[in-house]
């Protein structure tokens, strides 16, 4: 969402600072762009004491094919995850 227009803006949006980068602080939101060629992953921090803002932490530009496999990936690990925790139980 675009900080400037904020009359557009939900009562529960999150406001991101998109040009900040603090590092390797811990991502509690993944924004995710597609093009026809790549996509990106931009992780976002919200800080806890001021909830409505959010902080671009890091930026992963992949070409849309490595992105398919990640996205593959995930899922099957999801899967993996929840066929063992029933085993379990």
């Amino acid at each position: 969402m675009v900080k400037d227009s904020k009359e557009f803006l939900p009562e529960n949006a999150v406001i991101v600072n998109a040009g900040t980068f603090v590092g390797s602080t811990y991502s509690q939101m993944v924004g995710i762009s597609v093009t026809d060629n790549d996509l990106t992953l931009e992780f976002v921090f919200v800080n806890p004491r001021n909830n409505k803002e959010g902080q671009v932490v890091s930026r992963v530009t992949l070409p849309i094919n490595a992105g398919l496999g990640l996205a593959d990936a995930i899922q099957r690990t999801i899967n993996e995850h929840i066929k063992k925790k029933r085993k379990t139980q």
